[in-house]
This record gives structure tokens, sequence and C-alpha cells, in this order.
């Protein structure tokens, strides 16, 4: 939402209806007189077009173009020239949608579940950041880096599967090892109450086998930082289902 009061919403809606109406330009300059106490627009708007019953009509403050400044409404430059100052200020793309919205903004912070854990990764498996993070330090554009990550993250998530899946045979791997889980008769069959949510377990888990974690393990593949970031929220995210279900 924007954070605003009144009168600068108020004072938005002026500058905007006053650039649509022709009488001042997106880019204008106001020059200020400075005293002791605060600073006013004496000097005024250069080149307003209006008149000035309209110019009256909006009580514009420094504190409010700086405030339409922090909610990305206004860019504004200060050039100091005593006892004035000049500010040229320009009016960005977002002021229009916020007055003809009515600052009605919508609830971004949806945004922030978006935001992969590799950003914070203080809720990360702990095996999955100790085998994988310290590899992309060496160089986050890095493909190489995301190469060996990815395939570290692929056994991890194997290694899981063995554990919580109680499968003792090292030999079972890939889509042995997921079937010996998730089968109808595998390890954490008992785990689920309705059959086709196992299937729905084993089918997933078999999809990232067969296309991520085998392919990683028999040649290189160079991901780019925003696949390889991917698959290893989405490895996370398997890791803490599998935890789940211990």
């Amino acid at each position: 939402m924007y954070n605003l009061t009144d009168d600068q919403k108020k004072q938005a809606k002026w500058l905007v209806e006053n650039v649509k109406a022709g009488n001042l330009d997106e880019n204008f300059q106001i020059w200020w007189v400075k005293t002791l106490e605060k600073s006013y627009p004496e000097a005024g708007f250069t080149d307003y077009k209006g008149t000035k019953d309209e110019l009256d009509n909006v009580d514009l403050t420094q504190g409010s173009l700086k405030a339409l400044s922090a909610n990305n409404l206004l860019l504004y430059q200060v050039t100091s020239l005593s006892p004035y100052e000049a500010w040229d200020c320009t009016l960005t793309g977002n002021i229009y949608v916020a007055v003809d919205s009515g600052f009605n903004s919508p609830d971004s912070s949806f945004i922030d579940y978006l935001t992969p854990p590799l950003t914070n990764p203080s809720g990360f498996d702990e095996e999955l950041a100790r085998r994988c993070f310290p590899i992309l330090t060496t160089g986050g554009s890095n493909p190489d880096s995301w190469d060996t990550a990815v395939r570290n993250a692929g056994v991890v998530l194997e290694e899981r599967l063995h554990i919580i899946g109680s499968i003792t045979d090292p030999t079972k791997i890939g889509r042995d090892l997921v079937n010996a889980v998730f089968g109808r008769n595998g390890t954490l069959a008992s785990k689920f109450s309705v059959d086709p949510e196992r299937e729905g377990y084993r089918e997933l888990y078999c999809g990232i086998v067969g296309a991520f974690r085998n392919p990683s393990a028999h040649r290189f593949i160079d991901h780019s930082p925003e696949e390889g970031g991917a698959l290893l929220v989405f490895i996370n995210l398997l890791l803490k289902k599998l935890e789940d279900l211990r």
C-alpha cells in the first residue's frame, strides 16, 4: 500500500491532473526560498501554464515531494543557489497508476513467498546447504558451480530416500529406489491413507530422479543460475516432504 497522507495524495492528484491538462510538464522545476524556519515555493513553478488560483489550490511542500519520491511516484534532484533551492522533478509512471486507482495498490506481499529460499537460506535443509552452498560461493554466475551443486543435491536426495525409506541396499538407486520406497508395497506405503496420494509421491520422485538426478550423474550439465537455483529450491521441498514422512 502507499504510505501517504490524504494531503499528499491530494497533491499527487493535482500534479497528474495538471500534467494531463497541459498546465505542467512531467519534468518540472520548483524554486524554493529558504528561511531559518522552512523552505517554501515563493518563486513557484517554472513554466506553469495554469492560473494563480489553480496553483493556490495545492499546498505543495518539500516534505510532500519527498513522500511521493519515497513511494516511487516522483523523482527529484536538488540544486542549491542560496537563498534559493531548485528542485528538478520528474513524475514516474507509478503516479498515474496510483491516482487512477484511487491509491488502492494491490497487495504485493505474495512476492516474498515467491522469492527462492536461496536468498534466505536459514530454513534450508542443513545437509543440502552444507553440500551445495560452499560450491556456489566460488561464483554464483558460473555454470560449472551450479552443475556441481545440482549434482550434490541429487545425491543428498537419494541418500535421504535410503535413510527415511529404510532401504539398506546401496545398489538400490534411481527409479528402483523410489519404487522401493513409494511403490504399492514400498517401505513408506503405510504412511498414506489414500493410494493415489502415494502414487503421486512415487511419480513425483521418479520424475525428479529421471529428469535431473540421473542426467547430472552421467554428464556435465551447465545450469543457468536461474535454473540451478530453482532445482535446489525444489529438491529442498522434496527433502522436507520426506522428513514429514519419518
